[in-house]
């Protein structure tokens, strides 16, 4: 049994043909805009370093009233992961337990159950049925350095750091004041 459409023949062409040609203006404006930003960035790039700008970046006329302007900042973000293996090597015991978390997960959770039914439980052969998994609690790591329990000395080589690209932003701002 078929169902009546709430559109019309018309109506559903009507459809079709407004979202295709707002898809491929959206898909013209999109790769314009695009462009324009490689190149933003590229002219951005190349002034910042030519004129050795910093963190402060640059202010420009916005153009419209004179107290209005727009700051333009290179942002460079980066990233660190730490090795807790290698961390784990490296702290004393006392601060890895605060630093590392273990997650421990049943592999075989029948074979386990049948294994703990038996006599004379070997801790090896318990251990193989558990994976182990180490992750770093960043935010402790922070905090025992920062109260002096240890040193970013001791976890040196146990994280590496990734450089994201650049980009830049842009602000507007009011400055304070304007003219009376």
């Amino acid at each position: 049994m078929s169902r009546k459409s709430k559109l019309s023949k018309s109506e559903c062409r009507q459809s079709v043909q407004d979202y295709f040609q707002k898809a491929k203006r959206y898909k013209s404006i999109t790769e314009s805009f695009n462009q324009l930003k490689a190149n933003f960035y590229s002219n951005m790039e190349d002034y910042f370093q030519a004129n050795e700008i910093g963190e402060e970046g640059i202010e420009v006329e916005s153009g419209g009233l004179v107290d209005e302007y727009l700051l333009v900042k290179r942002v460079q973000s980066s990233s660190v992961k730490f090795d807790a293996e290698k961390l784990e090597k490296k702290l004393p015991k006392e601060i890895c337990g605060d630093v590392i978390i273990k997650k421990h997960e049943v592999t075989d959770m029948q074979g386990l159950i049948s294994y703990l039914k038996e006599c004379g439980v070997d801790p090896k052969v318990f251990k193989s049925f558990i994976a182990t998994t180490k992750s770093v609690d960043v935010k402790e790591l922070e905090r025992l350095e920062e109260i002096g329990k240890m040193t970013s000395e001791q976890i040196k080589g146990c994280y590496t750091v990734k450089i994201n690209e650049p980009y830049f932003k842009v602000t507007e701002g009011k400055r304070q004041g304007g003219s009376d």
